[in-house]
């Protein structure tokens, strides 16, 4: 075979996924730029999290 085979799991064909490049750089040189960041993080993998978990439940 010359072509490359689609993987398919219970019947959905599995696509590669998508790289998401950062949309913004992050310059860290106070302590108090760091505590946003950190604090952004936490906010946006919260929020990940509750969908995840509500696709997941669905």
């Amino acid at each position: 075979m010359t072509g490359k085979q689609k993987k398919v799991l219970h019947g959905v064909e599995l696509k590669p996924r998508p790289i998401i490049h950062p949309k913004k750089d992050v310059k860290v040189s106070t302590p108090e730029e760091k505590r946003q960041v950190v604090q952004t993080a936490r906010k946006v993998m919260a929020t990940h999290d509750k969908v995840l978990k509500a696709l997941k439940d669905r």
